[in-house]
């Protein structure tokens, strides 16, 4: 959780002074995260029960709502973020386009989502045949790409190299990170797709 936590708040990019939308924020871990750096945050999920127990993780203001069809104005925020939501959506496209809806131009949307081909998805494949993983439709980084570009300038991150939590992860790990990062990114368990959204229509690929 922690490797996931950074990436996702090195895509944010600065929070101060912002507005923030955690979409499928579920029982409030990254709103909770999100909420010590922004000034204002809102956690929306279609699952009462998670709100349930999000409400006690944070003061953030939730919402109970669907990915697919935001109740929220256009331009609305300066970052919306989806963490391991796309993976369940009906329609991962419809998602990213509601996402980059709320965000006003030169804002950020921030998708983190598994990747079942990395090393960790081979180590845990045991586990896609129990729920909630056997209804997943995990997206590769291609797939991510190809959703993000029709709304901004496109980037891509990666993280957790590690196929599973191995004994002293902890004092080696960041180096695996780091090399991981740089040498092979496509073999990360939890790839980053990061929008700077436009105005235009016109997506770039960075």
């Amino acid at each position: 959780y922690a490797t996931e936590r950074q990436a996702i708040l090195d895509a944010a990019g600065s929070l101060t002074g912002t507005t923030v939308a955690d979409v499928g924020c579920g029982t409030g871990r990254f709103t909770a995260e999100l909420e010590r750096h922004a000034d204002h945050v809102l956690g929306l999920d279609p699952d009462p029960a998670m709100l349930a127990i999000a409400a006690r993780r944070t003061r953030a203001s939730l919402v109970l709502g669907d990915g697919h069809r935001l109740p929220f104005a256009d331009r609305r925020f300066d970052l919306a973020v989806a963490v391991t939501v796309c993976e369940f959506a009906t329609d991962p496209a419809a998602v990213v386009a509601e996402l980059s809806r709320i965000t006003r131009p030169g804002g950020r949307v921030v998708v983190g989502a598994l990747d079942r081909h990395s090393l960790w998805g081979l180590a845990s494949r045991h586990q896609f045949a129990e729920p909630p993983w056997d209804s997943a439709r995990f997206l590769t980084r291609a797939d991510l790409r190809r959703i993000g570009e029709p709304h901004g300038a496109v980037s891509l991150g990666a993280a957790l190299f590690a196929p599973r939590a191995l004994p002293f992860l902890r004092f080696w790990g960041p180096a695996l990170e780091l090399g991981g990062r740089v040498v092979a990114p496509g073999a990360g368990a939890f790839n980053v797709l990061t929008i700077v959204t436009h105005d235009d229509g016109a997506g770039q690929t960075v």
